[in-house]
């Protein structure tokens, strides 16, 4: 959802800087993801007036501008078809740098000097729109900026909506935010309709077949529209939010829609087939064109807006092909409906096309603004498009939706929050929101039909305390209310991951939880998987079952952005069909990923991060959450390469899988490094991390280091040695380490040369160096029996 920071200080009046406008939305739940300057590429563009054309010898489609920008004119090259004596141009100036990354330098072309550019609308960023150049109004200043001329001077704040507040899917609902957190009222745009004496009732009648569908559905006639382009204003508000203006008819309606939330639609009545619109359900195969010129063979689960013959709309998704506004529309019918949620879905699905309309017709319009929405719209139809607007509305509502009353305890929300809100300051804060209170305590408050999301008085309590602040909230630890709760001990255990990984270098990512099936068998093809009966895309169709999809998912896409180096982790879960006992199986997970190299520094060169990096990670949570020593068994994971593919063990618990990535599923992925992974059960985790840890003295008794060489066959696996040493010299081994690993022409070919370092202390007394010895030599004999190792020298 994009909408224009000039627009929301029009709408309050609110005059706060942009980043701050930003940030009070975002603390209050209304997030802003995106801060995007609209003038970002006008700097050193200037309004200019075009003196005189000449041709080019030698060119048929270029012609050499003087132009006029003020303190002095100048020779500009110019191709626009749409160029001519005496119009007001934007010129960018030698220096500017205009969208696609283009800088503005003196150049020659077709032996004629050029000092700058003549621009179109694609060339400033304002849309891709590069049939023509600029036309500024006649009375346009030369030589003033064009960012301040057209008034774009703007900024773009892209929010990221939660999916049930769909009263911030417009201008006037975001902007409601922003004034109850200022303390001001939303300056709502009024309409002035003179309306003909004719009844709109002798031109159209509406009938509802399905009220379930679609509970209220309205219609307006507009006669003697002249269809043009839409002045400045209105182009420049959909543009913000990414709307390509078409016409002033269309451009109208889909305004209203991105001001008041509620979608419109306008029909070519000459076009429409007939003088009755009927609302129902799309008959079984029944065929249907819509207005991208693809036809459908509908279901019963598409509602269609008909003549009481035929379809003319997919209701709530888009119109029909035949009876769209043209250039030659003379009389517009304007339809202005409530529809049912889940049933423009369906007709979303079903049609696969999504829309502005079915977006907010699927979170829910407000059913109780559709007259105002229609209202809005015929006055500017009256005022831009000389239209004449015929007397009233028809308006069918066969299922009335009214606004519910929720109770509302000022104690109990002050009990939830641990807070001291004030009465007098909830009742002022869902005031500003709109929403009528009456009572005392408890409140009785009225939620308007703009807010579906409102059902219960936990609902209102979330709206205080996003308006009041979650900064006002204390911390639990310092005010233990009667709602207090210890955190649970799996909240603890996630943030203690987040910080330790963090810490460690990795960056957390966050999977959806939905995948590709395809992709689900490039890893494992035996793997069970969760298919999702209306996927809402072809390649997230079924819930993941494993987390490496999401991070390589992630890998290939910063990868394919020269991103290389990458620490990865996510907490998160897997789905799988039912168990023996019919139980839908998630599971709790933690994927660890590392590709690419180390930062070089002044100390070391970038190397390749590999398994032991990985490894590394997994020692500093062993380390942490006092695991017994981690065990690595070889085994076969389908993704994994085969020479590096291990169980991850703790006591023959095991916890997950590690290894690298097999070299084909990397391909299939687009990634053409190396990539190594850990997948780990959280369940597993929670199990190992809740031992009780022993105290152990600080040691009394001095150690006795001693360092051994040996050289073995390449076969042989080091956790055995070490596990072998360990075994032999019992508890008097204190640690167990390996120092050092060569292969190389120094030894024979197939072998590899261990250094083990092994400290050996008594906590009950001093050990003599014969003591010592005599361990020492079991160690070695134990190491000639099992794995016929040769002890080489120091």
């Amino acid at each position: 959802m994009k909408i224009s920071y000039n627009w929301l200080k029009e709408l309050t009046g609110v005059d706060w800087p942009v980043e701050k406008m930003a940030e009070r939305l975002t603390l209050s739940g209304t997030a802003c993801e995106n801060i995007t300057p609209t003038a970002q590429y006008m700097d050193k563009v200037v309004v200019g007036k075009v003196l005189d054309l000449k041709p080019i010898a030698g060119a048929d489609k270029i012609q050499l501008a003087t132009v006029d920008i003020g303190p002095e004119t100048m020779d500009v090259v110019c191709g626009a078809p749409n160029v001519a004596v005496g119009q007001k141009v934007p010129v960018a100036l030698l220096g500017a740098r205009l969208a696609g990354d283009m800088e503005i330098k003196k150049v020659r072309i077709k032996g004629v000097e050029s000092s700058g550019m003549i621009c179109s609308e694609r060339e400033l960023g304002i849309s891709d729109d590069h049939s023509g150049i600029i036309v500024l109004d006649p009375d346009a200043r030369v030589g003033r900026p064009v960012a301040e001329q057209i008034h774009f001077d703007d900024y773009i704040l892209d929010f990221e909506l939660t999916p049930d507040r769909a009263d911030s899917m417009s201008a006037i609902g975001i902007a409601r935010d922003v004034a109850a957190l200022a303390g001001v009222k939303v300056k709502k745009p009024g309409y002035d309709i003179k309306e003909a004496s004719t009844p709109a009732s002798e031109f159209i009648s509406v009938k509802i077949d399905d009220a379930d569908a679609c509970p209220r559905y309205a219609a307006r006639v507009i006669r003697n529209i002249s269809i043009g382009e839409s002045p400045w204003w209105i182009r420049q508000k959909l543009l913000t939010a990414g709307i390509r203006p078409i016409s002033n008819v269309v451009d109208i309606t889909n305004l209203i829609m991105l001001e008041t939330g509620n979608p419109l639609h306008a029909f070519d009545l000459e076009l429409f087939g007939s003088n009755e619109v009927v609302i129902r359900r799309a008959r079984s195969k029944e065929k249907f064109t819509t207005l991208d010129g693809v036809e459908h063979a509908l279901t019963s689960d598409v509602l269609l807006i008909t003549n009481g013959k035929e379809g003319v709309a997919a209701g709530g998704v888009m119109g029909g092909l035949n009876s769209e506004v043209k250039d030659a529309t003379h009389t517009v019918l304007l339809e202005a409906a409530y529809f049912n949620p889940r049933v423009i879905r369906k007709s979303r699905k079903e049609l696969e096309i999504v829309t502005e309309s079915s977006s907010r017709f699927e979170k829910g319009a407000d059913p109780n603004n559709v007259t105002h929405a229609m209202n809005r719209a015929a006055y500017l139809f009256q005022e831009i498009c000389g239209g004449e607007v015929l007397k009233g509305i028809v308006d069918c509502y066969p299922k009335k939706i009214d606004p519910i009353t929720v109770e509302l305890r000022p104690g109990r929300c002050n009990a939830v929050l641990g807070t001291g809100i004030p009465s007098k300051r909830m009742r002022t804060i869902l005031n500003g929101l709109e929403f009528e209170v009456e009572g005392e305590d408890p409140f009785k408050v009225v939620v308007p039909t703009f807010r579906p999301d409102i059902e219960q008085e936990i609902d209102l309590i979330e709206e205080i305390v996003r308006i009041e602040g979650f900064d006002s909230v204390p911390d639990a630890t310092e005010n233990k209310g009667p709602l207090y709760a210890p955190r649970n001990p799996r909240d603890i255990l996630d943030a203690e991951l987040r910080h330790l990984l963090t810490g460690a270098g990795f960056d957390e990512i966050m999977g959806h939880g939905l995948a590709d099936s395809r992709q689900a068998k490039w890893l494992d093809a035996g793997l069970p998987q969760v298919r999702i009966v209306n996927p809402v895309s072809e390649d997230l169709d079924i819930m993941r079952n494993s987390l490496a999809l999401t991070a390589l998912g992630v890998i290939q896409h910063n990868v394919a952005h020269r991103i290389l180096n990458l620490r990865l982790f996510e907490i998160g879960k897997v789905y799988f069909p039912p168990d023996k006992e019919g139980n839908w199986v998630e599971e709790d997970r933690l994927m660890l990923t590392v590709t690419g190299e180390t930062d070089g520094n002044w100390r070391e060169k970038p190397r390749l991060l590999d398994f032991y990096d990985l490894k590394g990670a997994l020692d500093t949570l062993a380390e942490h959450f006092h695991w017994p020593n981690l065990q690595f068994e070889e085994t076969t994971v389908p993704y994994l390469d085969q020479r590096m593919s291990y169980n991850l063990k703790v006591d023959n618990t095991n916890l997950g899988v590690i290894g690298q990535l097999d070299e084909g599923v990397a391909r299939k992925f687009d990634i053409k490094q190396q990539v190594f992974l850990a997948e780990i059960s959280l369940s597993a985790l929670i199990s190992e991390s809740t031992r009780v840890v022993e105290y152990t003295p600080l040691p009394v008794y001095p150690a006795a280091p001693r360092d051994l060489a040996i050289v073995v066959d390449k076969g042989v696996r080091v956790d055995d040695i070490i596990s072998g040493v360990k075994q032999t010299a019992g508890a008097w081994a204190e640690s167990v380490s390996v120092f050092d690993l060569y292969t190389g022409k120094q030894i024979e070919s197939g072998k590899k040369s261990i250094g083990i370092a092994i400290s050996y202390r008594s906590p009950e007394r001093s050990l003599s160096s014969g003591e010592v010895d005599a361990i020492q030599q079991d160690v070695i004999n134990k190491l000639k029996k099992d794995f016929k190792a040769e002890v080489r020298d120091k």
